[in-house]
Formats: structure tokens, sequence, C-alpha cells
């Protein structure tokens, strides 16, 4: 059995609830990141975007794996846009 098993033994309703609040915290994580550095928004909303994604899993509609590159590849893309921000000084990429 591989290691997490266990998490099948759980109902899909809650990682739907997780994932509603990954989505709420992304969205919080913008609004107290424009006053500060309105640069780094934009790479937040890739990870507001790679929630739904999940989503779309739990409701049957792709595979896990599809979910899994397509999330971290959202994420590859927001860590990449947050450093190059971060190396211009703020300004976004």
């Amino acid at each position: 059995m591989p290691f997490g098993a266990f998490l099948d033994a759980f109902p899909t309703l809650m990682f739907v609830g997780a994932h509603l609040a990954f989505i709420a915290v992304g969205l919080w994580a913008i609004q107290r990141t424009k006053a500060a550095a309105p640069w780094a928004a934009g790479p937040l909303w890739l990870y507001v975007a790679s929630q739904p994604v999940f989503l779309a899993f739990f409701g049957g509609l792709i595979t896990m794996k599809l979910a899994v590159l397509t999330e971290q590849t959202l994420l590859v893309a927001a860590v990449a846009w947050l450093a190059l921000g971060a190396v211009r000084g703020g300004r976004s990429a």
C-alpha cells in the first residue's frame, strides 16, 4: 500500500472544502499584497487559478495526474514570476 492511501478513507467533500479554503487564502493574500507589493498580486492569481483544477478532478472531469501537472505548472510559473519581479526590484516581469 503506497504511503497516503489512508486518505482514501476521508470523504471527497473534505478535500473539496480544503481546496475552497485554499482559494479563500489565495484571495486574502492577493488583497493583503496589493498595497505593499502590487506587482506580486499577479503571480498569486496563478495560485488561485490552480485550485479549481483540483475541484475539476473531484468532480470527475479530469484525472489526478492532469490535475497535479496543471497545478504544479501554474505554481512553477508563479514562483518564476515572483522571482523575476523580486530581481527587477518589484516591477512586474
